[in-house]
């Protein structure tokens, strides 16, 4: 069996699980954060299962509107919210090494074309990813109890753009090889942000 279809198919299900038990615990404690985290699974769950649809049905990697690509852009958009909650209770200031860390995301990511050949697609993840990167190495540097959030942030921020810097040079994709690696710590330390979320929220 192709692995690509294994590994998007564990994704699809570990994500699907926390998508349901981030909502169900954004009702017990009425959680913004939680409730926004069970957006962001759920978009990610839905531009894979579009990805492995497509790649099942017609045999070839999707390229049909850049749907997958829009839930995935989704999916880390209300990661960034879920950062804007976190630092708006620390207060913002300008930090030259969080900006250099979100600049060097922002511009790996636009150059390597993370999201197809689209440039409009490219940068507008290209400011998503800097922008969630900026804020989490801020929170990382500021004297607050939940630092291990920002840092496990940043790091799903590094190896998603990680991830598409792999794809440039891995051309079989039916056996394990590095990129499988990375997506499947990258999922790992999605799922990670669910219960350093709720160890924050029930404190």
């Amino acid at each position: 069996m192709n692995f690509e279809l294994i590994d998007n198919s564990f994704q699809i299900i570990i994500l699907g699980f926390c998508t349901i038990a981030a909502l169900f615990l954004a009702l017990r404690y009425k959680s913004r954060s939680l409730l926004i985290l069970a957006l962001a699974y759920a978009c990610f769950c839905m531009g894979t299962t579009y990805y492995i649809l497509y790649l099942v049905i017609m045999g070839k990697v999707p390229q049909v509107f850049y749907v997958a690509e829009i839930s995935w852009l989704a999916a880390w958009l209300f990661y960034l919210s879920v950062q804007i909650l976190r630092i708006e209770r620390i207060g913002y200031r300008f930090s030259w090494f969080a900006g250099s860390a979100a600049v060097l995301v922002a511009v790996v990511a636009f150059a390597d074309h993370a999201f197809g050949p689209s440039y409009f697609f490219s940068a507008l993840f290209a400011l998503v990813a800097g922008v969630n990167m900026y804020l989490s190495v801020f929170g990382m540097q500021s004297v607050q109890p939940y630092r291990s959030t920002d840092g496990l942030m940043a790091g799903c921020i590094v190896l998603q753009v990680l991830l598409y810097l792999v794809s440039d040079f891995i051309q079989d994709y039916t056996c394990f090889n590095l990129y499988f690696a990375v997506d499947i710590t990258l999922t790992l330390s999605m799922v990670a942000l669910l219960p350093f979320t709720l160890r924050e929220v029930g404190k």
